[in-house]
């Protein structure tokens, strides 16, 4: 009777192949070998199978973690698809999304509050990406990102614009795929894209306070009263630095001119024009920036203004985004050359150049860098200095005699 029981247990003993016999388990899933290498062996059960996915003569322990890493992902996506459909990649980003819509709701009580501006451009995003959208996570492959980039659609924007949108693509996967998974599931990662030879890094237009004195005068009578309706949207916009949205959301409870001495108004909040709401700032901060330099401006604006409740009246050519073509048609009617790029094509400003225009004016009257960002409401100087244009020579002329060099004193006799 022993005998036979003896006979079944050895039968059931399954055969271990010599090259899996190991000498000591060293951690979760990792063996090391009698011969002093590594063995890594991680196990899933997939749709009722056991799934095993193996690597034996690993020389570093670090490099065997990595591919226990490597693995336990490689299952968990086998393992996906198999399930109901929930991380294809449409209902993946939607749930990228709303992530990203409670970050910027949980934001809202903390010092640094979050904008809309990351939510609208992430749903911009998925717009290149909608092939995909019946398509499992662990099916898309690092071709269907080349072939999004070389698409049409794709290819026409600006280099910044695909930059923008790659990083929402890129961190979609991540965020469901989880920060480990990127290495070697994220087909997106570690695919960057390369600058036409024929494109130009993006140049700042400043519109230079001789130029821009130009259109006020034209757009203004002799008392400054303004002749034209985008007139005072270009004067405040140029002397405050605000973004277009920023201007068009802006109310008069928020503009202080009791104290003759410091005159300021609160940005709170920018008009999103694809929603028609008021939203938080771009950055979500709120800021003050000083107007005592042309609190004569807003005052007479106020008394002779017909909106009780915004400093300006709404507008259906300005909510269409023709503000960009009136402010080049004012440079146009005053002669304003612009500059060129080097296939010849005019640059010619736009709105945002308003924005910039402060900012180049401010730092060339030598306001510190840290009180320019305080008024144009950047997080840091990174993105300050993005809006730094380039100067002409005349404009540096001289400019080594600060450095004060030192030389010689010849002596006499």
């Amino acid at each position: 009777m022993a005998e036979n029981q003896n006979n079944k247990a050895q039968k059931k003993e399954k055969y271990l192949s010599p090259h899996d016999k190991v000498w000591k388990k060293i951690e979760e899933c990792i063996y090391r070998m009698e011969n002093g290498r590594f063995m890594v062996v991680v196990q899933k059960r997939i749709n009722g199978k056991v799934r095993t996915k193996k690597k034996r003569q690993v020389k570093l322990l670090q490099e065997a973690r990595q591919l226990r890493k490597k693995f336990t992902y490689e299952l968990n996506q086998e393992d996906m698809r198999h399930r109901d459909g929930q991380l294809k990649w449409k209902a993946a980003y939607e749930r990228y999304l709303k992530h990203i819509e409670q970050k910027i709701e949980d934001s809202q009580s903390s010092y640094k509050p979050m904008g809309q501006g990351s939510l609208e451009t992430a749903k911009a995003a998925y717009k290149y990406t909608r092939h995909w959208e019946k398509l499992f996570l662990s099916q898309i492959s690092t071709h269907h990102i080349d072939t999004m980039i070389r698409g049409n659609e794709f290819s026409v924007l600006s280099y910044g614009m695909k930059k923008h949108y790659m990083r929402h693509i890129r961190t979609a996967f991540k965020f469901i795929l989880g920060p480990a998974a990127s290495i070697y599931l994220n087909p997106a990662h570690g695919i960057y894209l390369p600058r036409d030879k024929n494109d130009e890094p993006y140049q700042v237009r400043w519109i230079r306070p001789e130029d821009m004195e130009k259109v006020i005068d034209l757009y203004h009578d002799r008392d400054m009263n303004p002749l034209n309706k985008w007139a005072t949207v270009f004067y405040i916009g140029y002397y405050t630095g605000m973004r277009s949205g920023e201007l068009y959301a802006l109310k008069w409870e928020d503009v202080y001119l009791d104290d003759p001495e410091n005159c300021y108004l609160v940005v709170k909040s920018t008009f999103n024009w694809r929603t028609e709401k008021l939203t938080p700032t771009k950055t979500g901060q709120v800021r003050n920036v000083d107007i005592t330099a042309i609190q004569k401006y807003f005052k007479a604006h106020k008394l002779r203004s017909t909106e009780k409740e915004y400093v300006f009246p709404r507008d259906s050519e300005w909510q269409g985004g023709k503000a960009a073509r009136a402010i080049k048609q004012a440079l146009i009617d005053t002669g304003y050359i612009p500059d060129k790029d080097h296939k010849g094509k005019e640059l010619w400003p736009i709105f945002h150049s308003l924005r910039a225009s402060y900012i180049m004016n401010l730092l060339t009257a030598g306001v510190p860098h840290l009180v320019v960002q305080s008024q144009s409401g950047h997080t840091d100087f990174k993105s300050l200095k993005s809006y730094i244009a380039k100067l002409k020579t005349s404009e540096t002329k001289g400019v080594s005699h600060k450095l004060k060099p030192h030389t010689k004193s010849r002596k006499s006799g």
